[in-house]
């Protein structure tokens, strides 16, 4: 009802705009002057209606978004062209005394009225931007107790990580050769453990690495921040440290296996785990990928050391904190619930003019800055149109995708073949794409579907390392690793792990160049051979994952 009584309003000025000059042109003796005020009676209001008609037309046709206010637009900008006209026609009609009908028009009258009627439009915007606000008040608490929600439960101060991380990632963040082109810490899983730079960075950091082992050894970890109030703008300084925490662990981890320290090498490979457990403690994506890049670097680290194992080593595979460290895959359940207390909150400041959105936005992606943008007069106008009339759209969009993302989550189980969340997510994206419910919607999907599909390439990893696992129980108690996976079975292994990007079928295993190599089809389904090398370039088209591992140990210096 809202919009109705705006576009009435606005078309309502667009002719009374159009009668007062034409009554002021009426009354003038001079052609020039008539001509000029009868051209800016007619051609002001529609020029006025252009810029709107050209973004909802973009909007409805290139942008293809769902709530389309082109119709309504284009029916107001013709509805100021022929009202024009027909008022400019009857203006200028004589009367019966010789002069123009619109000379007797009352000119300050109608220009009241024109006034009156845009002051209808604007209070009418208000209005429908009041009631956007107050909904969205009750969102934003929506959104921080749903934050809180997923939330692990705070640690006591002893078994409290973060203040720990807090000084290592200091001390890493103090050391300018962390960030620097050619740092060993860029690729500790392939680069020469042997190497002085290797030896002096880990003698550096030797009490760092201390607090980082304590730290993953602490059961919880919660960094203080105001969860109450999520926001696009919240800063997680310490997630890139922890990274390199995790970059600096993994060296450790190569050189205790190069010395013959096998035990201390697999506890800080379950360390390096544990700080992505830790990172990914926090509800939202960037963290939950973060935990999963950590995982990635524990599992090719335990695929680096694994060969340098003896057989008085073989009960260390049998250690619960390594056992748990196998079996235990990232998930991303609880991020997809806390992502969307961000987008919720963030929809909130849109609502509240804190954060203002701009052409450049609007058309593009919203870029999350509190700038301006274009500046006015651009700015302004378009947050205010964008609140009432997109927004409302935008908040039901953005719901109705979160929640369908969230259940095909829900039901990303490891026993569920990956080809079959592929094909949820295959039509949601097409849904989205044909239905275009609101921006947010639009930009949500091309985000989050590749998300999901990292997971199934983390389960993986992680059924691949179980192979690994399993074949150098098999070289530690009969002296070789078997040629097949089906050799493992039952005497290493229960069963086959089954490749979730298949229907059910087996990973693939074997021998290639002094390495035992364990690899998925990957997400397009085709077999390329298993995965390159680390350190070397994967060909084109190859989107295999898996694990590779050196079939002895070889020259421990390097990696397999």
């Amino acid at each position: 009802m809202g919009s109705l009584m705006f576009f009435m309003a606005a078309i309502a000025a667009c002719l009374l705009w159009s009668a007062a000059f034409i009554a002021m042109a009426a009354r003038t003796e001079r052609v020039w002057l008539r001509r000029l005020l009868t051209t800016l009676a007619i051609v002001v209001p529609p020029l006025t209606l252009v810029p709107w008609v050209a973004a909802t037309g973009v909007l409805a046709f290139v942008v293809k978004l769902g709530t389309n206010w082109f119709v309504p637009t284009v029916f107001a900008f013709v509805s100021a062209i022929v009202g024009g006209l027909w008022i400019c026609r009857g203006g200028f009609m004589r009367s019966d005394t010789g002069d123009f009908a619109a000379a007797s028009w009352p000119v300050i009258g109608l220009a009241a009225m024109f006034l009156l009627a845009k002051a209808v439009c604007f209070g009418t915007l208000l209005f429908i931007d009041n009631a956007v606000v107050a909904e969205t008040r009750a969102m934003r608490v929506e959104a921080a107790q749903l934050m809180m929600a997923n939330l692990p439960p705070a640690p006591q101060p002893d078994d409290d990580a973060a203040p720990l991380y807090l000084r290592a990632c200091a001390a890493i963040e103090a050391d300018k050769e962390f960030s620097t082109a050619g740092s060993p810490l860029e690729a500790p899983v392939t680069t020469e453990i042997g190497a002085a730079a290797v030896r002096e960075i880990l003698a550096r950091h030797a009490a760092t690495l201390e607090l980082v082992r304590r730290a993953a050894d602490r059961p919880g970890c919660r960094f203080v921040r105001d969860w109450t109030r999520p926001s696009i703008s919240m800063l997680l300084p310490e997630i890139q440290s922890l990274r390199q925490a995790g970059r600096l662990l993994a060296l450790a981890a190569r050189r205790e296996a190069a010395d013959g320290d096998a035990a201390a090498a697999l506890r800080d490979i379950v360390r390096i785990h544990r700080i992505g457990v830790h990172a990914a403690g926090e509800p939202i994506l960037i963290c939950g990928l973060v935990g999963q890049a950590l995982d990635a670097v524990a599992l090719e680290t335990l695929a680096a050391v694994l060969p340098t194992l003896k057989k008085d080593d073989l009960p260390l595979l049998d250690e619960p904190a390594f056992r748990d460290f196998i079996d235990t895959a990232p998930s991303y359940q609880r991020h997809f619930l806390g992502e969307e207390a961000f987008g919720l909150a963030t929809a909130a400041d849109l609502a509240e003019g804190t954060r203002e959105i701009s052409p450049r936005s609007l058309f593009g992606a919203f870029d999350g800055k509190p700038s301006p943008g274009w500046g006015w007069p651009f700015d302004v106008p378009i947050s205010l149109l964008y609140r009432c009339f997109l927004l409302p759209t935008d908040i039901a969009g953005y719901r109705e995708t979160m929640g369908r993302y969230q259940e095909i989550e829900a039901g990303n189980v490891p026993s569920k073949a990956f080809i079959d969340v592929a094909k949820q997510i295959t039509a949601l994206e097409a849904d989205i794409v044909q239905r275009r419910q609101g921006l947010f919607a639009s930009l949500l999907a091309p985000a989050l579907s590749p998300i999901l599909t990292s997971e199934a390439r983390g389960r993986v990893k992680h059924r691949a390392a179980e192979v690994l696992v399993a074949a150098t129980r098999a070289r530690l108690t009969a002296g070789s690793i078997p040629e097949s996976i089906e050799a493992l079975v039952p005497t290493s292994m229960a069963s086959v792990p089954r490749d979730p990007f298949t229907d059910g079928k087996p990973l693939f295993a074997e021998h290639d160049d002094g390495s035992f190599v364990v690899w998925s089809v990957g997400p397009d389904g085709e077999d390329d051979g298993g995965p390159a090398p680390a350190g070397t370039d994967t060909p084109e088209g190859d989107d295999d994952v898996g694990l590779r591992m050196a079939t002895s140990a070889g020259d421990t210096t390097t990696a397999p």
